[in-house]
């Protein structure tokens, strides 16, 4: 039997190999310049938060912006071979670890309990203290957790398989083995906008230390602002 299956992962595996090689193109023909750039952007925004807090003393939180990088980097090419589902596995934890993150910053016992698995919180309140936080009180943060929420909701049906629309094997593209616009653009949206909003609320979080970043950091990490936003943190 051993045999048999040597023979049989030496023959299927590089199929396998050239069918993703093959969505990997049609994603990368679909894709446009400029969403490309903002893709890739996304990947590079928490190694530059990293970089960014590392400059101004902050060290503590390293090996959460480490994961974070990983998650969004598989998030980004597991999208690009077609894996959705996997790929919006990543994003949910990505929402999960950016708001541990921002609570683990200012709760030195949980993260070392946490570290060695003796500490865990649910969602609800880490969305609850974080919408009442100082540095996110009479900001947009609020709207903004709710929103980020409901992503969070939606990654955790995937997770769960909670029904058949929920699973890879039915998505048209998997069928098809070929790129399908629709289920290309549902991961595209939430790639970008996961991205974006953890971003975004890091930057409420840490706006008084902004100003201390390194220059090409802080256009990292600002690139992907909306008008309003910026309105906001001049106001804050």
């Amino acid at each position: 039997m051993d045999s048999l299956l040597l023979i049989n992962a030496k023959k299927d595996i590089p199929k396998y190999f050239a069918e993703f090689k093959a969505f990997w193109e049609a994603s990368n023909k679909h894709i446009s310049d400029t969403d490309l750039v903002d893709c890739y952007g996304n990947t590079l925004l928490y190694k530059n938060w990293q970089h960014a807090l590392n400059h101004v003393g902050i060290v503590t939180l390293d090996s959460i912006f480490r994961e974070l990088h990983e998650d969004m980097n598989a998030a980004f090419f597991h999208g690009l071979f077609g894996q959705y589902r996997s790929a919006l596995m990543h994003l949910r934890s990505v929402i999960e670890l950016s708001l541990q993150l921002l609570y683990f910053y200012q709760h030195e016992v949980e993260f070392s309990q946490w570290k060695i698995g003796e500490f865990r919180i649910k969602h609800e309140e880490l969305t609850e203290y974080l919408k009442k936080h100082p540095n996110l009180v009479n900001t947009s943060a609020g709207s903004l957790i709710l929103t980020i929420t409901q992503d969070w909701k939606t990654f955790s049906k995937y997770i769960h398989a909670e029904a058949p629309n929920y699973f890879q094997s039915n998505l048209e593209s998997t069928s098809s083995k070929t790129i399908i616009v629709k289920d290309f653009n549902i991961w595209k949206s939430y790639f970008l906008k996961t991205g974006y909003r953890t971003n975004k609320l890091f930057i409420l979080f840490f706006r008084d230390q902004l100003a201390y970043f390194p220059t090409k950091t802080q256009e990292v990490l600002t690139r992907n602002l909306h008008e309003g936003d910026v309105e906001e943190l001049s106001k804050i």
